[in-house]
């Protein structure tokens, strides 16, 4: 990756909940881990939720920390108001690569009836949403190879908006119907 960084990650388990929620907020405080920023932007580190992180296996304990040690490592070239889809999908992307799992074990809400990209990744709908970015990013691998991917991520990651039209999704719910069933 053409990506910029310390190569320094600091992960942090804080010892009880109201610690935790101190780090995070009270809003990502049920999550198994996030990647933070300082508020003046710099420090950088991951927080894992100790009680969530416990009942992960180690395959997903390690998805867990790619994924959110690739929010640290490209937090200097993606734009906040870049879509979650692009940011969550490829940190999954990331995450993923290399464990062996098939897109239906990495993804198993999938559906092949998908009309747009995910958008709700909060509420019930967070998984299911989570999955399709991740899809997605599949999806462009299939057609663009794995440097494919990481250009489009370089090259739309920093935009303040992302035209949706940058995936063909009639080409994307082909792709889930032969890759999922």
């Amino acid at each position: 990756m053409d990506i910029s960084w310390g190569r320094r990650v600091d992960v942090v388990v804080p010892a009880t909940d109201s610690e935790l929620v101190s780090l995070v907020g009270p809003a990502f405080a049920d999550m198994a881990g996030i990647a933070i920023r300082d508020s003046d932007g710099s420090g950088q580190r991951v927080v894992i939720n100790r009680v969530r992180a416990s009942a992960l296996s180690d395959l997903e304990l390690r998805v867990l920390l790619r994924h959110e040690i690739t929010h640290v490592a490209t937090r200097d070239l993606t734009s906040d108001s870049a879509p979650l889809w692009l940011v969550e999908g490829f940190a999954d992307w990331v995450a993923f690569h290399d464990t062996g799992l098939s897109l239906r074990q990495a993804a198993p809400l999938l559906r092949s009836d998908v009309s747009v990209l995910p958008v709700d990744f909060g509420g019930s709908g967070r998984d299911l949403a989570y999955q399709q970015a991740y899809s997605i990013m599949v999806y462009l691998e299939s057609r663009l190879g794995e440097r494919g991917v990481v250009d489009f991520f370089l090259r739309h990651a920093s935009l303040s908006s992302v035209d949706p039209s940058v995936v063909d999704v009639a080409g994307w719910r082909e792709f889930l119907k032969t890759s999922i069933g």
